[in-house]
């Protein structure tokens, strides 16, 4: 049996699990609680690291996650996995969207990290080198930020390496969600992600999205635990072979949408529509009733997701839009 691969928790025996709270080992990287739960299986198979909370009001994500690593039985587990439900705990405490509020950077677009950087890129770095690397698989789970409403999809990048691109995206299609993301390498509209990372790694690795708004929808979190235990079963952590589930919808390319100008936005769309080429998204107005600029899609396709906050600023994202 192999042994404990991931450093940034003790190793738990074999067949047993443990928890507590990260020490990243880092006089930066402090101040917080981060929750783990480390799952030791009593058989051997592969390692597996699965996160929620990067973005700490996403709560869908987080209650899977805690579910995940409270009821896994280290009995009947082949291999191991550690779960961290919480990587951004002050922007949970605090209800901060997108950001750590400790020094206002985006966490998944913080990766691989630096060593020497901020509070949010150390523990980016501790997370790369500690943890994704050593895995055989990651998921990362999250699910609509407080400004924004989504069609649930999972993500994950291509490589190009066949044989990494093939178990990528058989994670993504076994968890289960109506959309998929298949992310060419170097045409993502974000950089510095979990899965990218971890794909430039040799590591298969999704991330999941569901819920949304701001709301702790306790019919997501179900769906979110089953598609993650269903990836368990694929990887053949959990016993019995993953369940067939209706295949997803594939989009190649992940169009962003973004305003011209600040101002109070009304949206002509909803999430989910089906959007052709040039057409109105909403307006950008001021607070003389004057029209700033229509916002219109730059492709053909689905709105993934779409920001419902009022509030838009310069450049703001506006939505997503999944295009074949």
């Amino acid at each position: 049996m192999s042994d404990w691969r991931f450093d940034l928790v003790p190793a738990p025996l074999p067949g047993t699990k443990t928890h507590g709270l990260v020490d990243w080992r880092d006089r930066v990287v402090t101040g917080w609680d981060f929750p783990y739960v480390a799952i030791h299986g009593a058989h051997p198979g592969p390692a597996v690291l699965v996160i929620a909370g990067v973005h700490g009001s996403e709560y869908v994500s987080i209650d899977a996650a805690v579910r995940l690593g409270a009821t896994l039985d280290p009995k009947e587990l082949h291999g191991q996995v550690l779960c961290l439900p919480l990587l951004n705990p002050a922007a949970f405490w605090e209800r901060t969207p997108y950001v750590s509020p400790i020094d206002n950077l985006n966490p998944n677009r913080a990766f691989p990290g630096k060593p020497h950087g901020s509070f949010t890129e150390r523990l980016a770095h501790h997370l790369t080198e500690r943890a994704i690397r050593k895995a055989d698989a990651l998921m990362d789970l999250h699910g609509g930020d407080i400004p924004e409403a989504l069609v649930a999809f999972t993500i994950y990048e291509e490589t190009g390496d066949a044989a990494l691109d093939a178990r990528s995206r058989a994670m993504a299609e076994a968890f289960g969600l109506p959309a998929m993301l298949a992310q060419p390498r170097g045409n993502s509209p974000i950089a510095g992600t979990t899965y990218a990372t971890a794909a430039r790694l040799g590591v298969p690795a999704i991330i999941a999205e569901d819920g949304g708004a701001g709301i702790y929808d306790a019919k997501a979190a179900d769906g979110m635990l089953a598609g993650a235990e269903n990836v368990l079963r694929l990887l053949g952590v959990l016993p019995g072979g993953a369940r067939a589930v209706p295949k997803p919808h594939r989009y190649g390319r992940f169009v962003w949408v973004r305003s011209r100008d600040a101002g109070f936005f009304r949206a002509a769309v909803q999430v989910g529509d089906e959007v052709a080429a040039g057409a109105t998204l909403g307006t950008i107005n001021d607070f003389y009733g004057r029209t700033l600029e229509t916002v219109t899609a730059q492709a053909a396709g689905r709105v993934l997701f779409l920001v419902v906050s009022a509030a838009i600023k310069a450049s703001g994202l506006i939505c997503g839009i999944g295009a074949d």
